[in-house]
This record gives C-alpha cells, sequence and structure tokens, in this order.
C-alpha cells in the first residue's frame, strides 16, 4: 500500500526518552510512508503541526486526528500514538478490501509498565486505518458545532463498533501504558501472554524501553 499516510498524534505527556524510542520504532516500520506528526509541543518528526498545550483528552485526539488528516493527500491514513509499538508488516502496509471503509487493527495487546506481561485489547484508536475522506466525515459528524479543543468527551464516531471493520495480522502491536498517558487502565480481553512474535518476551521490551 503506497497512497497512505501515517498520522502520529502526541500530547507530549510521555518522558522524552521514552516517545523518542517510540518515534524511532516507528520510523523503522513505516519506511519511506509519508507522516505528519500532530503534537502539543513543536517536534521535528516528519511533517509537523503542533497545536499548543490544548490538554489530554478525547476529544483533542480527535481533533488533532482531524488535522493531520486535512494536512495529508492520501487516499488513506492511519494512525499511530505515541505509546504505541507497530509492527514492520500487517498494518502500515495493509491493502483494504473496501477502499471506503474505516478500519481496525486487532493485533493490539496492552503492556502495562513493570507487569511483565502482555494482555490482549479488543478495539484501540491508536490503529486506525481509513479512507481519508470517509474519516474525515466522521471527525466532523463526531465534532460539530463542539469547541475546537475541549476536555470533555465528543461524541463516538461511530455506535461503538459498528462502522468499524476488524483486520487482523500474525505481528502484533502494542499498546504500552505508562502513568504519563491519559489513562492508565483500559479494557482487554481475558487472554494474556509473557511473549508475543516479532517482540519476543515482555520483560525483554520492558528493559529495552526503560533501562535501570
Amino acid at each position: 500500500m503506497k497512497d497512505v499516510t501515517v498520522i502520529y498524534y502526541t500530547s507530549n505527556r510521555e518522558k522524552e526518552d521514552f516517545e523518542n524510542k517510540i518515534k524511532v520504532k516507528l520510523l523503522k516500520s513505516i519506511g519511506d510512508t509519508p507522516l505528519i506528526s500532530v503534537s502539543q509541543k513543536p517536534i521535528v518528526f516528519g511533517t509537523n503541526i503542533c497545536v499548543g498545550d490544548v490538554g489530554t483528552s478525547d476529544h483533542n485526539i480527535y481533533r488533532q486526528m482531524q488535522l493531520g488528516a486535512l494536512k495529508a493527500t492520501t487516499k488513506f491514513v492511519c494512525t499511530a500514538e505515541s505509546d504505541c509499538l507497530y509492527p514492520p508488516t500487517g498494518y502500515f502496509d495493509f491493502v483494504p478490501s473496501d477502499e471506503n471503509a474505516a478500519y481496525h487493527y486487532m493485533s493490539v495487546w496492552i503492556l502495562y509498565q513493570d507487569s511483565h506481561i502482555f494482555r490482549k485489547k479488543a478495539f484501540s484508536l491508536c490503529a486506525l486505518f481509513s479512507n481519508r475522506e470517509f474519516l474525515l466525515s466522521r471527525l466532523d459528524r463526531a465534532l460539530h458545532k463542539l469547541p475546537k479543543w475541549s476536555l470533555k468527551k465528543p461524541r463516538p464516531l461511530f455506535h461503538r463498533y459498528q462502522g468499524w471493520t476488524p483486520f487482523m495480522h500474525e505481528l502484533p502491536g502494542i499498546n504500552i501504558k505508562t502513568h504519563e498517558g491519559m489513562r492508565w487502565l483500559t479494557g482487554t480481553e481475558n487472554v494474556a501472554k509473557t511473549e508475543l512474535p516479532y517482540w519476543g518476551k515482555a520483560v525483554k521490551l520492558e528493559k529495552e524501553l526503560w533501562p535501570k
């Protein structure tokens, strides 16, 4: 898939050393895929849009996502977050069967800092792949007549899982939970593993992300 832009959004709340590791790994995974970063502090990362210190909320995530999608010129966009690791294949190179739909990557696992275990995540905004115009239409609807920035919840893009088309790959993405992120707890399925394909053991990845 060549006609896609990665939209990386961040509130810049994570520790700088940690987020830098996330960015290095993201660049390795996306190769020459265009990258737009939408941040709350200026960063040198792809084409950067800095929105200022507007605060961390679902509403502001939607708005940052919207600004990134408006800046993109490709037919498709996919999301990347500042606390997530993405596999080299299966997500950014996804070829959708329906070019006018919105997809979410089902191969996402949660790693709580110092937990030493991966937990299966059912749904996450951190791994969305969508027709750009379609996603913009949903963001417009969710944010219609609301303030540009807000710490309140916006309208949902869809009603729960309806509207999103799931897709999977054998290589997972990892959503990492630190105490600096917007929320510490998140919903997970009753599935846990100490090791995952490509990433290896949870304890090994933790040592890489948070060296003692």
